[in-house]
């Protein structure tokens, strides 16, 4: 009985030691990675559909995990599974912060670095704003429509340079509008080390949309000194052939570091 007891302390200590971050975390609540609680929306997503009531993908998108810790990627993990299979009715709008809820300790999530006003520190859910990144883009080829979205304060490295959304509890939010002739389902997975976001539908559309990234030196007016600033397009096509461009957003960025997927949130 005494060795066991000495090898609990020496357990326990160890642990002590991780960072935050390294900690396991899936134990405070098991029952919110199982069966993640979503936060009621002005639009509540429609119950889960058979899987194979949607089987065209309009669109998807990828973005890569390597280099996050593994706290990080446990709460990117919570929060697909608080959005998959989420589904939007024409009209419905998906509000990020609603459908997966307040990051807290009691549903699982866990502390990972984020960047705070160009300091780094520990937070409860860190990592998820690279979920809000990957499902804006995979929205935006899919031809949803963009109603909230904000940038980073600093540039990520995991996401191009225009496309990223960052999303804090209560404050900043992702918002995605359907505005297609039918419904469609997300859906977010992680395998591996890849987080990706598709957007399924029940027929497919004649219009097809990609992205292009207009980026240009800038001079930020505050510090007299050389930025970015980046034009985000969307080019929708018909049968292929392009009928016209629509500005989604412009981002200016002062002089700064990029990111790396484990400083990003």
């Amino acid at each position: 009985m005494r060795s066991l007891t000495r090898a609990s302390i020496a357990t326990l200590a160890a642990l002590l030691m991780l960072p935050c971050a390294a900690r396991p975390c899936a134990a405070r609540s098991a029952n919110a990675a199982s069966e993640p609680a979503r936060a009621p929306d002005s639009t509540t997503p429609s119950t889960r559909a058979p899987e194979n009531a949607f089987p065209v993908t309009l669109g998807n998108f990828s973005t890569t995990l390597v280099g996050s810790v593994s706290g990080r990627t446990h709460n990117i993990r919570l929060a697909c599974q608080a959005l998959d299979g989420v589904v939007l009715a024409p009209g419905d709008v998906l509000s990020f912060n609603r459908t997966v809820g307040a990051r807290t300790a009691e549903r699982g999530y866990c502390d990972a670095p984020v960047i705070l006003r160009e300091n780094r520190q520990l937070q409860l859910g860190g990592g998820i704003c690279q979920v809000a990144s990957t499902l804006f883009v995979a929205g935006l080829v899919s031809g949803l429509s963009v109603v909230d979205r904000h940038r980073h304060s600093t540039p990520v490295n995991y996401i191009p340079l225009g496309q990223d959304a960052t999303i804090s509890w209560g404050v900043k939010d992702l918002k995605l509008r359907n505005d297609l002739g039918e419904s469609v389902r997300v859906h977010l997975e992680v395998l591996g080390s890849t987080l990706t976001a598709r957007i399924e539908a029940e027929a497919p559309l004649r219009e097809s949309y990609e992205l292009y990234s207009d980026v240009r030196e800038s001079v930020d007016a505050l510090a007299g000194a050389p930025g970015r600033e980046i034009e985000l397009y969307r080019i929708r096509r018909v049968d292929g052939e392009e009928r016209d461009r629509e500005l989604v957003h412009r981002d200016v960025f002062p002089i700064a570091r990029v990111r790396s997927p484990e400083e990003g949130r």
